[in-house]
């Protein structure tokens, strides 16, 4: 089968922090880049529905694409969801649990600590009318780095708060800033998750690992064009290995820039806001 293109968006909005401006798309590239699918007659499923068919070996619609946003930005609401509701494009929310009707706080370094989320009414109105909504762990830590425990807790307490919140199972994952090591894959899939998304700038086939797909990374630079070029093939590789030297290297720097500098707690159980 064909390769699947999984398109990786953050904030869809007009404003954002010189250092966070790579995550912001504006709404008026956004609906050209919704668009540009209408035009070459792609046809989007959500996270669930991509991971039932590869788990069955089942054929996928002709021109299957995948359209995913991370982190459960206030902006979707209002930004996204009219865009994709006119083409009428199912996609899938990747939510911060433990953010949920507060602020972005681990975006403070990049100057949109105060960047609001979304709400749990929100949250539930987005699911009745079709928007999958994932889980994005509890504060957003790079959880490769992190101890097991806390990694596990992250990780399963996410799917648990956000299935009591919104009453219906959460089966597809996201993991924060792409990182994952084999490990942290074993703990989303005894978590109960079916399909898992890292990032990796890269067209995912069909034979790839269904809880490290990889996705295209969305931008305010990708032109009408250049979409078009990048959902065809040209200039992407399809499907990169799970595990390559140079990710496991860096890794291990992360982990030591961790070890030195103070441990904290998570951000949702410090009471952050």
């Amino acid at each position: 089968m064909s390769p699947v293109p999984i398109l990786m968006y953050h904030s869809i909005d007009n404003l954002g922090a010189a250092p966070y401006r790579r995550w912001v798309v504006s709404p008026e590239r956004f609906r050209r880049q919704m668009a540009v699918l209408a035009a070459g007659r792609y046809w989007p499923l959500t996270m669930q529905e991509l991971a039932e068919c590869l788990a069955r070996h089942r054929p996928l619609p002709p021109r299957s694409i995948a359209i995913t946003f991370d982190d459960g930005l206030g902006d979707f609401a209002c930004n996204a969801l009219p865009v994709l509701e006119h083409f009428g494009y199912k996609a899938t929310l990747f939510v911060v649990a433990g953010r949920v009707g507060k602020t972005a706080d681990w975006l403070e370094p990049l100057g949109e600590g105060q960047r609001p989320m979304l709400d749990w009414a929100t949250l539930r109105d987005l699911a009745a009318r079709g928007i999958e909504i994932g889980a994005h762990t509890m504060s957003h830590p790079q959880l490769d780095i992190l101890p097991p425990a806390l990694a596990r807790q992250e990780i399963f307490e996410s799917k648990a708060v956000l299935e009591g919140a919104l009453a219906h199972p959460i089966r597809a994952f996201a993991y924060p800033h792409g990182y994952a090591s084999p490990a942290i894959r074993g703990l989303v899939a005894a978590a109960g998750f079916n399909t898992a998304c890292r990032v990796r700038h890269a067209l995912s086939a069909t034979s790839e690992n269904r809880f490290a797909l990889s996705r295209i990374i969305m931008t305010e630079d990708v032109s009408d064009a250049g979409l078009a070029t990048l959902l065809e093939g040209h200039g992407l590789p399809v499907a990169p290995p799970v595990d390559r030297l140079v990710s496991s290297g860096w890794r291990w720097i992360r982990r030591v820039d961790r070890a030195i500098r103070p441990a904290v707690g998570p951000a949702w159980r410090r009471g952050v806001s």
